[in-house]
C-alpha cells in the first residue's frame, strides 16, 4: 500500500475510533488491544476478531497500543 492510501486508511480508522467515543487520535486495534489487555470482555472479542479476521496477526491490536499517549488526559476544547 503506498504511503498516501496508508496514511488515509489510519486517519479513517481514528475517524471511526474517535466517533464510537475513544481517544481522537488512536485507531480502534489500538483501543481494543488496551481494554483487552485490561480484561474488559468486549474488546477480548473485539482483537481476535481483528487480529485474525483483517490483519492476519496474532498480536496486530496489542502491538497497535500507543502506550504514550493512552494515560495522557484529553486537552479541553473550549
Amino acid at each position: 500500500m503506498s504511503g498516501y492510501f496508508l496514511r488515509l486508511a489510519i486517519a479513517i480508522d481514528q475517524l471511526f475510533n474517535a466517533i464510537l467515543g475513544g481517544r481522537p487520535d488512536h485507531t480502534i486495534s489500538g483501543r481494543c488491544g488496551y481494554h483487552a489487555k485490561n480484561g474488559k470482555k468486549w474488546a477480548i472479542v473485539c482483537e481476535k476478531i481483528i487480529d485474525t479476521l483483517f490483519f492476519w496477526q496474532k498480536n496486530h491490536c496489542r502491538e497497535s497500543i500507543e502506550w504514550d499517549e493512552v494515560e495522557k488526559p484529553l486537552k479541553k476544547s473550549h
